[in-house]
């Protein structure tokens, strides 16, 4: 496939308004976690974050607010909770999302088949068998998956059935960041001062 040498991934694949969204909804600016963002919304599996300053976390959350705002309780939860199947089956069955925090080396089992999307058709019905039991599935369902350790040993197997993502803030990525808040900052105090000046004016003009 012919390719240029000055051709650019992100701005290829997303647009100045995409990013202007995730800028919205917590993503911090610099370009690994654009590229990460891209990886997590253009995947066609589910994604496993490595998150351990929680950013990817906290991204997530804001960007589905509409989705797990209709039940909290059943949209964000961790592998140890005593219902996470109802979990499970609540959220794939309504088309919300399911953030499952502080993922370690190991997933249940239980999320396997979900995790395939090994989808069941019957008519125009779909279903995912998580623990012998047919559980309605939408399109829209998604899943999240975040971890905070730092350097994670997911095995083979786990890492086959997910996109792993990492999070985790490099230098370069820290450098971006603050620079990016420098002139967020500096734009503000450069708008006050432009906004003070034009009050200025229209005060001696009235005298």
């Amino acid at each position: 496939v012919p390719s240029h040498a000055s051709i650019e991934l992100v701005s290829f694949l997303v647009d100045q308004g995409t990013l202007g969204e995730w800028a919205l909804e917590g993503l911090p600016s610099d370009e690994l976690s654009v590229q990460n963002a891209i990886m997590v919304t253009r995947s066609s599996r589910y994604s496993l974050m490595i998150d351990p300053q929680g950013q990817a976390n906290r991204w997530i959350k804001n960007r589905e607010k509409h989705r797990i705002s209709q039940n909290p309780q059943m949209c964000i939860t961790t592998l140890t909770t005593k219902n996470l199947k109802d979990q499970i089956e609540f959220t794939m069955g309504e088309g919300l999302c399911l953030l499952i925090e502080n993922v370690e080396n190991e997933v249940d089992p239980m999320l396997d088949p979900v995790m395939d999307k090994a989808i069941i058709k019957k008519g125009k019905n779909m279903y995912i068998n998580v623990s012998d039991q047919n559980m309605d599935y939408k399109e829209k369902f998604s899943l999240y998956m975040t971890s905070r350790l730092p350097n994670p040993h997911f095995s083979p197997e786990l890492s086959a059935k997910v996109t792993v993502i990492d999070f985790a803030v490099t230098l370069t990525g820290l450098e971006q960041q603050l620079l990016g808040r420098l002139i967020s900052m500096e734009q503000k105090s450069l708008e006050e001062t432009l906004a003070a000046l034009e009050e200025d004016v229209t005060n001696n003009k009235k005298s």
